[in-house]
C-alpha cells in the first residue's frame, strides 16, 4: 500500500474507512528495509500490523475498580476469610454501607479468581473449593425400616410451597463412626430458614425427645403449636416413634404434626441439608461433638441465623423469625 505512492486518503475511499484509520495502520506495519545495497528505507508489512494489534488486544479491559483502594480490600478480605461470608454477601454489604468502589458478586468473583485480593483466593471460598462433581451410585438401595408416621406427600401445601410460616424440617449432625455417639439436632424452618441446633448426649429417641421437650417448655404449649406447625424428618431410629413426636408433654394436644421424606431423598429436606453444610464449617466431619462447649453451639446457631441470604433478599433468618414471633404473641 506505502509501496505504490498512494496516500491514505485516497486508500480510505476505496476501503469505506476513515483515513487516520489508515494512518494508524501504517504506523503499525512500519518496518526498516534494507535492500541490496544496504540503503534503509521504511515500508510497510502487513505482518507486523497484524502482530501489534494483537499485542495491543492483550491489554483490552476494563480497568481494576479496585485500584488503590485499601479499606475496600482489606473489608473484603475480613468479610470473606475472617466472618467465612461469601463474595455474594460481601457484595451486599457493600451496596449497603455504600463504600466508595462497591462491586458486584460477578467482578468480585473476577478479582478472587485474577489474586489481586490480598490474602483472599480460591481456597477461601469454602462453598468453591467444596464444591465437585458428584458421583452417581448404580447400585440399588433397599429401605431397612420405614415411618409409621404420615409421608411427607401429605404435608401441608403452605409447607410445599414455603409460603407459610411454621413448617420445620429436622435431622441430626453425627460425629465420628467410633467413639463418643454425641450429635447435634438441628430444626430448620423453611420459609426463613431459621435454626435452632441442640447439642444431644447421644442420637436416641430419648435424647431428641428431651430436646424437642426443653424446646416447648421455653415457648409455652400454645405458642409451640403455632411457631412449630409440621416437622419434616427422614426415616432415622431416632425419628421412628412418631406418637412420642406428636405428643405434649405440657398439654392434653399434640404439640406438633411430623411428616416423613422419601428414603434417601434429601432433596426433600433441600434447607435442613443446606443448614447442616453450614454447620460443617465449625464442625468438621470426624470432629467429637462431645468436646463442643454450648456456648460454642450457641456462637454456631448465631452465625447462621445471621447470615444474609439472597434468596430472602439479603435478609436475616432471625430478623425475619422474630417478625413473625412478633405477629403471633
Amino acid at each position: 500500500m506505502s509501496r505504490g505512492g498512494i496516500p491514505p486518503r485516497d486508500i480510505a475511499a476505496v476501503l469505506g474507512r476513515h483515513p487516520r484509520t489508515i494512518e494508524r495502520e501504517r504506523e503499525r506495519g512500519r518496518v526498516k528495509h534494507v535492500d541490496t545495497e544496504l540503503r534503509q528505507t521504511f515500508v510497510y508489512s502487513s505482518d507486523r500490523g497484524q502482530d501489534v494489534h494483537d499485542l495491543n488486544a492483550t491489554a483490552r479491559g476494563p480497568g481494576l475498580k479496585l485500584g488503590r483502594n485499601y479499606p475496600l480490600a482489606e473489608f473484603i478480605r475480613c468479610r470473606i476469610v475472617e466472618h467465612r461470608e461469601s463474595p455474594d454477601v460481601v457484595a451486599s454489604r457493600l451496596r449497603q454501607t455504600g463504600m466508595a468502589g462497591a462491586v458486584c458478586t460477578r467482578t468480585l468473583y473476577r478479582y478472587i479468581d485474577q489474586g489481586v485480593i490480598p490474602g483472599v483466593s480460591n481456597e477461601s471460598l469454602w462453598e468453591k473449593r467444596k464444591r465437585g462433581r458428584q458421583s452417581h451410585r448404580r447400585s440399588r438401595r433397599v429401605v431397612k425400616r420405614l415411618a409409621r408416621g404420615t409421608s411427607i406427600e401429605q404435608r401441608p401445601f403452605g409447607a410445599q410451597t414455603r409460603e407459610e410460616f411454621g413448617h420445620w424440617e429436622m435431622d441430626l449432625v453425627v460425629g465420628p463412626a467410633r467413639g463418643s455417639s454425641a450429635a447435634l439436632l438441628t430444626l430448620v424452618e423453611r420459609k426463613h430458614r431459621h435454626i435452632l441446633i441442640r447439642k444431644l448426649p447421644d442420637k436416641s429417641q430419648a435424647s431428641v425427645l428431651k430436646a424437642l421437650r426443653r424446646i416447648e417448655r421455653h415457648y409455652g404449649p400454645q405458642r409451640f403449636r403455632r411457631i412449630f406447625k409440621s416437622i419434616t424428618a427422614d426415616n432415622g431410629s431416632e425419628f421412628l416413634d412418631v406418637e412420642a413426636l406428636e405428643a405434649s408433654a405440657l398439654s392434653s394436644r399434640p404439640r406438633t404434626r411430623v411428616f416423613y421424606a422419601h428414603a434417601y431423598a434429601s432433596w426433600e429436606r433441600g434447607s435442613n441439608e443446606n443448614a447442616n453444610r453450614m454447620i460443617r464449617r465449625f464442625v468438621a466431619k470426624g470432629c467429637d461433638i462431645a468436646h463442643l462447649t454450648q456456648r460454642a453451639v450457641a456462637a454456631i446457631e448465631t452465625w447462621i441465623n445471621n447470615y444474609p441470604r439472597r434468596i430472602l433478599a439479603f435478609s436475616t433468618p432471625l430478623s425475619l423469625f422474630n417478625n413473625e414471633l412478633r405477629a403471633i404473641a
